[in-house]
């Protein structure tokens, strides 16, 4: 159109309108797709933050007020990445594209962090539940002047307990190391006494009943030799074990529980069957930030669980397993214990180095195992740790002393596990500390614990008390050929520990 004649058309093209023929001269212009670079790393990135964020709510520890925030934070910033790299092209816009490439890598590398942990910790978690059954430890021993080998016992005759509820399973696999036949005795220390008098080559018999043995009757432990050593499942058991009756127990309330940590007298495998010469008791509650520590002498002479008759050493419950150790714990106080924990001492060891050691206080100056110890804090890593819990030998009070010390060390690992600096290396504790310990505490109760710590940093208040009582010498249900050291208790200690846990778990 003419600007002087608005009426008058002419041919000018118009610069808003489209000529057909000139728009087939032009070149198509192409959509701008985003690279190839940018849609997979994109992806890899959105996968990073969907797999941390969908591990990090299974294991259900971290408090809604923090998960909340941190995903939200977390899903904004992969947002804006996958978008500056959608729309950058690395010819195009490389300093875009470099920059939020980085964005990206550096919130994968966090993702994969996050990742990392959440599926360790679940890991752990599943692995420290016990197993449906535990392990029994059967020892070949002979005497130190018989065979020095498996093999040279091929014809002889193997002594074993006639009424051992794993005998069939024991033999078989007996059998599948060299050719015997077996002969039963009464007892297993009717079994020791059969291999002392010759009457066969060689026994087998529990491990739990050597360790006794070698308490009881160093001189005869000293004359004989283990030539190997196996395992047997107790599910394999001829007959299920009974079922001891519960006795009455005080019912805890609501939040508050009570776990029994047993430390078995031996190093490897957790699993197995042994003395249990750790024997305390942590009262919890989780309303007041109260911990009580009640500590039992590995010697205190009780009735065990699902026995009648001869009372025995507490420490020998283990040999009979977890539940018989429960179960003389409950008898004694009167008590529902929630869960266990089992530890030995390569768990000790492992689980207190894995925290960067622990601060415990002592109550006297001594040295044990290459270690000395001050009155008052004393920084200790895991080899120290057991040190200062085996020694009883050099204390009047003996036993009494050294409970109290396992006491002082559970301290330093409850305090430890409070302190927010534990969180820093939580990746390197996860992986110490798998099959370093059970505990019968189910994974959604294991993590609701941590969660309310992450969610309170509350700091908890230990109190520790233990039962005593005097010096005697018994005939026990475990050796009754022969009478052994044990503690009688005083009665009024233990009233008082079962008052003072009543008193903790009502919050009082």
């Amino acid at each position: 159109m003419d600007d002087n004649n608005p009426g008058a058309f002419d041919d000018t093209p118009d610069a808003g309108v489209d000529d057909p023929a000139e728009n087939r001269l032009k070149p198509v212009q192409k959509t701008r797709r985003p690279s190839v670079a940018s849609i997979i790393i994109s992806v890899v990135l959105v996968a990073c933050a969907v797999t941390a964020v969908v591990i990090l709510a299974m294991t259900n520890v971290v408090p809604a007020r923090m998960m909340i925030p941190a995903v939200i934070t977390d899903f904004v910033l992969v947002a804006l990445a996958v978008v500056l790299l959608l729309i950058s092209r690395p010819r195009r816009h490389p300093v875009r594209f470099w920059l939020s490439t980085i964005l990206a890598l550096v919130l994968a590398i966090a993702n994969v962090g996050v990742a990392k942990v959440g599926s360790d910790y679940l890991k752990v978690t599943s692995e420290v539940q016990p197993p449906a059954s535990d392990t029994v430890l059967y020892d070949v021993v002979v005497l130190t002047s018989g065979p020095t080998a498996v093999s040279q016992l091929a014809g002889t005759t193997v002594g074993e307990v006639a009424d051992d509820p794993l005998s069939d399973a024991m033999q078989s696999h007996f059998l599948s190391l060299v050719n015997v036949s077996f002969k039963p005795s009464a007892t297993w220390t009717a079994l020791v006494a059969d291999l002392t008098g010759a009457d066969v080559t060689s026994i087998v018999i529990q491990d739990g009943f050597m360790q006794i043995l070698s308490d009881a009757d160093p001189d005869t432990y000293a004359t004989l030799r283990i030539l190997t050593s196996f395992e047997i499942d107790s599910s394999l058991a001829n007959t299920p074990s009974p079922s001891p009756s519960p006795t009455p127990t005080m019912s805890n309330p609501d939040g508050a529980y009570i776990i029994y940590v047993s430390g078995i007298d031996t190093y490897g495998s957790i699993s197995t069957r042994s003395r249990s010469d750790v024997n305390i008791l942590v009262v919890v509650n989780p309303t007041t930030g109260k911990v009580l520590l009640v500590n039992t002498p590995r010697d205190f002479y009780v009735q065990l669980r699902g026995t009648t008759g001869l009372k025995d050493k507490l420490t020998h419950s283990g040999v009979y397993g977890i539940d018989v150790s429960v179960g003389t714990m409950e008898d004694l106080y009167g008590i529902n214990i929630d869960y266990y924990l089992r530890i030995n001492f390569s768990s000790l060891v492992t689980i207190i180095d894995a925290l960067g050691g622990v601060d415990v206080n002592s109550a006297y100056n001594f040295s044990f195992g290459g270690y000395t110890f001050t009155q008052g804090m004393n920084h200790l890593n895991g080899a120290a740790a057991l040190a200062f819990s085996r020694d009883r030998h050099d204390f009047a009070l003996g036993d009494r002393i050294r409970g109290e010390n396992q006491e002082r060390v559970i301290e330093g690992v409850i305090n430890k596990l409070a302190n927010p600096s534990v969180l820093v290396g939580y990746t390197r504790i996860l992986s110490s500390i798998q099959n370093s310990f059970q505990t019968s505490m189910p994974q959604d109760v294991i993590s609701e614990q941590v969660r309310q710590q992450l969610s309170t940093g509350r700091s908890w208040s230990t109190t520790s008390i233990s039962v005593t009582g005097g010096d005697g010498s018994q005939y026990t249900y475990s050796y009754p050929s022969q009478k052994l050291y044990v503690m009688i208790p005083d009665q009024s200690t233990v009233d008082a520990a079962k008052a003072q846990i009543q008193a903790t778990l009502s919050g009082q």
